[in-house]
């Protein structure tokens, strides 16, 4: 019987023309055959993917929609349009409340009694955070958390910095290894580096960032936990920003740059920062977006074309605005009640979040 000449490609070949297809389409070849799921789910496959697709502008939203539920936002051709997923985890509560952070396609999310998971949307792989038993008790405490991913132990990790909320001296730093599966006390954060002020850390460059104020004279600055080696540093915020504005500001990453964005509803005054080389404080460029009537502001998620960026108007809407020609126009999500304020971006990988071997609380929906 005569063989096909597909039967004859060399499985290198077969590799890399997978490894160019998008995630979700890589499980359903992995139904092929048990050849072909055992090499699709390989870890040096799965990171060869992920080196493939992590340049493309190929970002998706994932939010807590009005009935607690995750849901994400797949953006097509026609920008102004977008199409939503339920995602559905049978064996986990559905009452999520906020969307900590993404990196390399796993989303930090926590859900109404606490408890965080780590997941991947496009797989629906998840992982259980634990508790810490040296956590500060969550009634009376002022907490703050972020997702990152350290390239040199090929570790994710999970970094929250927690405080009695009278107490501005002793900010505790606590650390989780995903690889490892284990919580430990980093320390304190220095008090030289001032009192971070709120929000979900932010990840460019290896490090999660906070905005915060330094006393005696609440200079504002970014504080920054370098994931590798696991210390803190200082970064300048744009010289020519108001002090007296920082409270209206934003942290926020955008096209792997960090960015701050200033809402001044009353002025009317929405004013982007990017700092365009990380470190430099001469790299911050300032941008104006003029012409929306806000009330709450508008915060940036990602951009969809080389001109073209989604942005939360007032915690309510989605809008896309085109850098290019200043202009904006309304984005549609079918059959979606959301107010977007629980909103973050992530991208399409294969990036299993069950990386240790020791740990508990994996699944898969």
């Amino acid at each position: 019987m005569a063989m096909s000449k597909a039967e004859y490609l060399p499985q290198e070949i077969i590799i890399d023309i997978l490894s160019r297809l998008p995630a979700k389409a890589i499980g359903q070849f992995r139904c092929v055959s048990k050849q072909w799921l055992n090499f699709l789910s390989d870890p040096q496959f799965i990171k060869f993917h992920h080196t493939i697709h992590s340049h493309k502008e190929d970002a998706k939203l994932i939010f807590v929609s009005s009935s607690a539920a995750l849901h994400t936002i797949t953006f097509n051709q026609n920008p102004q349009n977008a199409i939503s997923r339920n995602l559905n985890f049978p064996q986990l509560s559905h009452n999520w409340v906020k969307v900590v952070g993404s990196s390399n396609g796993l989303v930090l999310v926590e859900n109404a009694e606490n408890i965080k998971y780590l997941i991947n949307p496009t797989t629906l792989k998840y992982h259980r955070i634990p508790n810490f038993h040296l956590a500060l008790p969550v009634p009376g405490i002022f907490s703050m958390c972020g997702l990152g991913y350290d390239f040199a132990s090929d570790d994710y990790k999970v970094v929250t910095l927690s405080r009695y909320k009278r107490d501005l001296d002793n900010i505790f730093v606590d650390v989780y290894s995903v690889r490892m599966g284990l919580w430990r006390r980093h320390g304190k954060l220095p008090v030289d580096h001032g009192v971070p002020i709120g929000g979900s850390g932010v990840l460019v460059n290896g490090a999660l960032h906070w905005l915060a104020r330094k006393s005696p004279y609440y200079s504002s600055v970014i504080v920054a936990f370098d994931l590798n080696d696991e210390t803190f540093l200082e970064l300048p915020v744009p010289n020519a920003l108001d002090d007296n504005n920082f409270v209206l500001c934003d942290l926020v990453a955008f096209r792997g740059c960090l960015c701050m964005l200033l809402n001044d509803t009353e002025e009317n005054k929405i004013e982007f920062w990017m700092m365009k080389k990380y470190g430099v404080e001469e790299s911050w460029t300032k941008r104006r977006i003029a012409g929306l009537d806000l009330v709450h502001g508008l915060v940036p998620f990602c951009s969809i074309s080389d001109d073209d960026v989604v942005l939360n108007v007032d915690r309510e809407k989605l809008i896309v605005y085109n850098m290019k020609e200043d202009l904006w126009r309304d984005m549609k999500v079918g059959g979606i009640t959301a107010k977007f304020e629980r909103t973050r971006s992530f991208m399409e990988s294969l990036v299993s979040p069950m990386l240790g071997k020791d740990t508990d609380g994996y699944g898969i929906a």
